[in-house]
């Protein structure tokens, strides 16, 4: 069985009609003459976070308050999915690092998070609900819940978090509000 290999014949078919196309075209429209011939686009490649290495770099954020004081946020991305992509063309992944004592602040996105206590103990109130959890418990957060975190523990509390954040962005749907 011969395996298909798709070309991209953009440019031999835009010659032939290049002065239509023109016509069409402006500054943030162009004309694709036949997708069945456009390039895939790049392939994505696993990736291997190391806990260990992320640590350190949660801590100093939290530590310096820029963001919130007692609290950092960071997520992943990949280069050939574009910046607010994530790690894939659909989903966004990343650590969130609470303090002891200290809640985020309460907020809501179109976007649904599933969320895996990687360390530490306390609750989140997501809309009416008030969901207690420790570590290796799993959470979901479902899109446009008003919700905050809370840690209760004597530790430092660590969140894992997937969402589909990269399929909302590249419909151009993505909302974040505080």
């Amino acid at each position: 069985m011969e395996v298909l290999k798709r070309v991209d014949k953009q440019d031999v078919f835009r010659k032939e009609i290049e002065e239509l196309a023109k016509q069409i075209e402006q500054d943030d429209l162009k004309v694709v003459t036949f997708m069945e011939y456009t390039t895939p686009p790049e392939k994505i490649k696993p990736k291997l976070i190391k806990f260990e290495k992320v640590l350190p770099l949660l801590e100093r954020i939290a530590e310096s308050g820029k963001i919130q004081e007692g609290v950092a946020k960071i997520m992943f991305f990949s280069p050939s999915t574009g910046r607010n992509k994530g790690l894939t063309p659909t989903m966004m992944a990343g650590f969130q690092l609470i303090k002891p004592g200290v809640s985020t602040k309460p907020h809501s996105h179109n976007m649904a998070s599933i969320y895996l206590v990687f360390k530490g103990q306390g609750y989140s109130v997501i809309g009416n609900d008030k969901i207690q959890w420790k570590a290796g418990d799993v959470f979901v957060v479902p899109a446009n819940e008003i919700h905050y975190h809370v840690n209760t523990g004597d530790e430092d509390c660590v969140l894992f978090d997937v969402t589909d954040s990269g399929l909302l962005e590249g419909l151009g749907i993505l909302e974040f509000r505080e």
